[in-house]
Order: structure tokens, then sequence, then C-alpha cells
């Protein structure tokens, strides 16, 4: 990834965490991750030579990747009604649901 793709992510990880629709433990996600890394409380104790770094390491990257992916679907311009829309942003009602209203 180069510094344009970097600076993208930035900004969209910014309006994911500002966007009042995301629920705060998905938002907290990375936070506890970085708190369990840095806490001198661990399942697998630091000392542990190679055991003791990996249970961090592997908390990290899943953290990560669950906030790479949760960004990269967070959709910031869907509308809160959460009806789907067309090109224009008219809504799209399916033919069945529309003889049922």
């Amino acid at each position: 990834m180069n510094i344009a793709g970097l600076r993208g992510m930035g900004t969209r990880f910014i309006r994911y965490v500002r966007d009042p629709r995301v629920s705060l433990w998905r938002k907290l996600a990375g936070v506890m991750a970085v708190v369990y890394f840095l806490s001198p409380v661990d399942a697998v104790p630091d000392f542990i030579p190679v055991l003791g770094w990996l249970d961090d390491l592997g908390v990290l990257s899943a953290a990560a990747f669950f906030m790479v992916r949760e960004v990269q679907r967070h959709r910031p311009d869907e509308p809160l009604d959460g009806l789907p829309r067309d090109a224009e942003g008219r809504e799209r009602i399916p033919e069945a649901v529309r003889k049922h209203v």
C-alpha cells in the first residue's frame, strides 16, 4: 500500500469512528488490543521466550484484520433508514414488496 492508500484508509477510519451507527464495541476493538499488548497481565506471560510474544502478536494481528475489514465494509453514505437506493438516491422497492404496500 502506498502513501495515498494509507491516507485514504486513515480518512475512512476517522469517518468510521465518528459514525454514530457503528456500535461502541466495534470502535474499541483496536484500542482494547493495544491495551492488551501493553498490559503486564497476559494469557501467556511475556517472560516465556517465544510464546509470550506470540499471543500478543496474535491479538494485535486479529484486531488489525478486524478493523481493516470493518473500515472497508463501512458505507458512511448509506441513508440511516436502511432502504436500498439506486445510483440517483431514489428508493428501490422490489415489486413483491410494492404489491403489499
